[in-house]
């Protein structure tokens, strides 16, 4: 519970006081920085420097391999703010119908809302609450937020669906540039985040960053049928009843920072997906279910003969089966660089088994791998 205060406490440091950091409507949110492994050293009020993200178990910043990817930041006019001032469902509803095309800042007070149905935030939309468990919202049995445009920035506030809410900020209909950060989504019949696409549409250049999820299904769902550009850095995803983060059918996200524990089956999953890039993140204790073969820090299952994954520096040890795992889907190419898998094993004490692997390359001590009898050409050590 200590650690958990203390995540909270580094969040809202991170992104909740003002630091330059943390994107505004017109500032460019994640660009800039460079690619590489050196770490960026920590300033004093807890944020990390443009290119950079934070690792929630270890209090560091380390460079983003893809800061050209997430959110990209927007304009709105200055003079379109609208701070609600009454904790009525009809005052937040009345300050969004305020928003024409042009967008605007909706802010709302330290106060809880009660929903009796979904929210949609349209083009153009900040909507800021004053922070985790200052401003509450509570819904029905619909979705809390929807996301149906482009250009929409959602932080500062706490999503509690009380178990009867559906699902917390979902985009079916969104066309990119989000922003999701610091806000707390809990107890949800559905997804925390659920961004899912089909073509021609895609979610792209999206950030979710410093969020605290638990008790939904999965925590963020992303599924699209293009490359999504997307980051999803420093959020913490615990106590969730099947994965921490499911990507499906996605390609070109970078997961990093993260913390993701005792979810039911694995801390992450991407079934068919390509370009996924897993680095710097804590995955622990997952992987409750009984059946064996649903547990792993991380699983790939499907196919895509094309796709490439990348493990770079996670810490997957003491999950409840594999640290890595893809069981029989075929994919074309696996890093494996200094990753942590202490304590994650199968029942023959393998640690990472990828039988359906075209080529892995592997540097550093990644634990045993097992890539089928007759396979271990596939492996290229470094």
């Amino acid at each position: 519970m200590f650690r958990f205060y203390i995540t909270l406490f580094l969040l809202f440091m991170m992104f909740g006081c003002g630091s330059s950091h943390a994107p505004s409507a017109g500032n460019g949110g994640d660009n800039g920085g460079g690619n590489g492994e050196t770490e960026v050293t920590l300033p004093e009020n807890g944020s990390c420097s443009e290119g950079s993200f934070y690792r929630l178990q270890m209090g560091k910043c380390y460079t983003l391999r893809h800061p050209e990817w997430g959110f990209k930041g927007f304009s709105v006019p200055k003079a379109n703010l609208y701070r609600v001032t009454e904790c009525t469902q009809s005052a937040l509803r009345a300050a969004l119908d305020q928003i024409g095309t042009s967008g605007g800042r909706v802010i709302l007070p330290a106060c809880t809302f009660t929903l009796d149905d979904t929210i949609g935030l349209y083009d153009n939309t900040i909507f800021e609450g004053a922070g985790i468990d200052k401003t509450i919202i509570h819904g029905s049995t619909n979705d809390l937020l929807s996301l149906r445009g482009k250009n929409i920035i959602v932080r500062g506030m706490t999503l509690d669906g009380q178990n009867r809410s559906l699902g917390g900020v979902v985009g079916t209909n969104n066309r990119g540039n989000i922003l999701i950060e610091n806000v707390r989504i809990k107890d949800l019949r559905g997804s925390g985040v659920y961004l899912v696409t089909g073509a021609p549409q895609a979610d792209t250049a999206i950030t979710i960053r410093g969020n605290s999820i638990s008790g939904t299904l999965h925590g963020i769902v992303v599924k699209t049928e293009a490359s999504a550009k997307m980051s999803i850095l420093s959020n913490h995803l615990y106590d969730n009843r099947e994965y921490g983060i499911d990507i499906s059918n996605t390609s070109d996200v970078e997961i990093a920072g993260n913390y993701m524990h005792d979810n039911y089956y694995a801390g992450a999953k991407s079934p068919a997906a390509d370009g996924i890039w897993y680095r710097y993140n804590d995955i622990h204790a997952n992987g409750k279910s009984p059946d064996r073969e649903d547990r792993a820090g991380i699983v790939y299952m499907g196919s895509n003969p094309n796709a490439k994954i990348y493990l770079e520096y996670n810490d997957l040890r003491h999950n409840g089966g594999l640290a890595f795992a893809s069981w029989s889907g075929h994919f074309a190419y696996l890093l494996l660089k200094n990753n942590l898998t202490a304590d994650s094993t199968d029942v023959n004490g393998y640690n990472i088994r990828a039988t359906g692997v075209d080529l892995i390359d592997v540097y550093g001590d990644n634990g045993k791998i097992w890539v089928g009898e007759g396979n271990e050409d596939r492996i290229r050590y470094h």
